[in-house]
């Protein structure tokens, strides 16, 4: 019978240690061809990351993935290239987003990285923008999600991804899971676990962090990045609305 489980359900059993300090942990991650300082990315969403946070991230040795809402993802790519920066793009299955691979191709203006970003990526569109993108761009480290399930992650290893996005449904801010009642909501950690033993390429896990051991706890189901939303919604750097309430006087996001 299936196991479920989720992080709370977890806790981490510690063994002998030979750090004497935590400013020697080295929790640097090579992820493609790059090596970046941590193994955690923001959510790719409106409110979590914009231009000028993405090139902060990049500057400073992290990874990141820009959201593709409203976006001039050509000029953003030229922009991070003169800087020398890493660009890392989303994008959808529809026709514009077509359109953009095609025009970057014939700019050979190639992306370091591109995330195929849909709610259900276990679909025949999700195989068929890989298969387009991997005919335009060969060499691009390409992500695709989000899916939930050990079929999922083989069909889209198989159809030419680089990594996985795993998680439907279980961030607070998403609607997926209440708009159609399909995903893993309350069961995060168990579908890493699944994921992970049958991928061959990394996981991206995504969705359900509310503790920072949620994250050590993906990382140890054998997740290569882990992806956090909520957790970043209401920093000062986040690109959310602030809004000031005039019965405390505190500001929020």
């Amino acid at each position: 019978m299936k196991q479920i489980f989720d992080f709370d359900n977890i806790t981490l059993i510690p063994r002998f240690s030979v750090t004497e300090t935590r400013s020697d942990c080295n929790v640097k991650c090579k992820f493609g061809d790059y090596d970046f300082n941590l193994p955690v990315v923001p959510a790719n969403m409106e409110s979590i990351i914009d231009v000028k946070l993405a090139k902060k991230l990049a500057k400073n040795g992290y990874f990141y993935i820009l959201h593709r809402f409203n976006i001039d993802q050509i000029k953003f790519i030229k922009h991070m290239k003169k800087l020398n920066l890493i660009s890392s793009i989303s994008v959808g299955v529809n026709q514009d987003s077509y359109e953009l691979i095609d025009k970057l191709e014939l700019m050979d203006l190639i992306p370091d990285f591109i995330t195929i970003d849909i709610a259900h990526g276990h679909s025949i569109k999700m195989m068929k923008m890989i298969q387009h993108v991997k005919n335009k761009m060969p060499n691009v480290f390409l992500i695709g999600g989000n899916v939930s399930t050990p079929d999922a992650v083989i069909d889209l290893e198989s159809w030419g991804c680089d990594a996985v996005k795993c998680g439907i449904g279980g961030g607070s801010a998403c609607t997926t899971y209440h708009s159609t009642g399909f995903g893993n909501r309350g069961w995060q950690a168990s579908m890493i676990e699944e994921c992970v033993n049958v991928a061959k390429k990394p996981i991206i896990a995504d969705g359900s962090i509310k503790q920072h051991c949620d994250i050590v706890k993906s990382l140890v189901l054998g997740a290569s990045m882990v992806m956090i939303g909520g957790m970043l919604s209401g920093y000062k750097d986040s690109p959310g609305k602030k809004i000031k309430n005039n019965l405390d006087g505190n500001s929020y996001k």
